[in-house]
């Protein structure tokens, strides 16, 4: 049987009341009751409940962390990141994978808001289309990482989304292709729109058109997943004439893609070159190696939680108010790998400041 504050008590010779005193650290005790207690529920085993320390000091040293897919590669890092910053503020995370399922999204902020945690970091990619209300009445401090709430001003950090799509774009114009297929996922995901932008702006600043009968851009749809790089891919494949350099939202439509050009007897990059974004783990170990986008998840981790920290503190009086908007946007790096090179025909230009793996 379970050793309860009541044996604690019988043991040191005093109240329940002044158990708890003592080992919620809450109230005064003489050092001698002090010392007599602690050495009674030491010698019983006894650990005050978590949860009760926790309602006293207002505190359960806890935050929630929602992201859209746990089996996408990229969110896994994002968790590490986050996580490890947590661990050293003296937080523990707790983890919902959403799913893209708005009842569990819905399901999940109740939950974090009943089991008292501190903050919540929200990386779940359209949450706030779906739960921009919740978000907006929010019981507890909370910041975005790698999404937005529109027309709702909470802090929130992005990776340069357009500027990675130009960097990209811009790779594959310096490797003399002037033919090229995006890779789009479903409309509801807001990163996706701002990258495509970035690939058209490269392509108009070189004086090729991304509309019309003449247009060297064409876009594939599928999910953000390899199946759904796959489905994008063969769709562009059977565009004439067919694009040279594909670009795609992720690093999974990438691999995806690479998969269905392979199975159509082509080969990457000598008629098609392929480039992802996020820089997964494996990226670097797929056959041809992915030229990438690299995001920064260690800092936006390492940001989310100072960030939300900061919060926390002022909103229980500990610390100064703060700015609750802040806005910040992430450089991406491009990752030059083996899956890109020169288009059919041509002579390469190598891409200044570009890294290579």
């Amino acid at each position: 049987m379970a050793t309860t504050i009541a044996d604690v008590a019988r043991r040191a010779g005093v109240s329940t009341a002044t158990v708890s005193r003592v080992l919620s650290g809450v109230g005064r005790a003489t050092p001698e009751t002090h010392a007599r207690v602690q050495a009674a529920a030491r010698d019983l085993g006894f650990r005050p409940s978590d949860v009760a320390r926790s309602l006293k000091r207002r505190s359960t040293l806890t935050l929630g962390l929602i992201v859209t897919d746990i089996e996408n590669p990229y969110f896994p890092q994002l968790v590490r990141a986050v996580e490890d910053a947590a661990v050293g503020e003296g937080y523990a995370i707790l983890l919902c994978n959403a799913g893209e399922d708005p009842e569990r999204e819905a399901s999940y902020l109740d939950l974090l808001v009943e089991r008292r945690v501190d903050g919540l970091v929200v990386a779940a990619s359209t949450i706030g289309w779906r739960q921009g209300a919740w978000l907006a009445s929010a019981r507890l401090p909370a910041v975005l990482v790698n999404t937005a709430t529109p027309g709702i001003d909470l802090p929130s950090i992005v990776s340069d989304n357009r500027g990675g799509g130009w960097a990209a774009a811009r790779h594959l114009l310096e490797l003399g292709h002037r033919r090229f297929g995006y890779l789009m996922p479903p409309p509801r995901n807001l990163d996706a729109p701002e990258r495509l932008a970035g690939v058209q702006a490269a392509l108009v600043a070189a004086d090729l058109r991304c509309d019309g009968e003449d247009s060297a851009l064409a876009i594939g749809h599928g999910a953000p997943t390899v199946s759904g790089g796959a489905t994008a891919m063969l769709e562009l494949l059977e565009r004439t004439p067919r694009p040279t350099g594909v670009i795609a939202y992720n690093d999974l439509m990438a691999i995806g893609a690479m998969r269905a050009i392979r199975d159509r007897g082509l080969h990457v990059p000598a008629d098609i070159s392929a480039i992802g974004f996020d820089d997964v783990a494996f990226a670097a170990y797929v056959e041809p190696a992915l030229t990438t986008l690299r995001q920064e998840t260690a800092e936006m981790g390492r940001w989310a939680v100072a960030t939300l920290t900061t919060l926390i503190k002022a909103a229980r009086g500990e610390a100064d108010t703060v700015r609750t908007t802040e806005h910040r946007i992430v450089p991406v790096e491009l990752v030059i790998r083996a899956s890109t090179g020169p288009a059919p025909g041509s002579a390469p230009r190598p891409t200044p400041g570009s890294a290579r793996d």
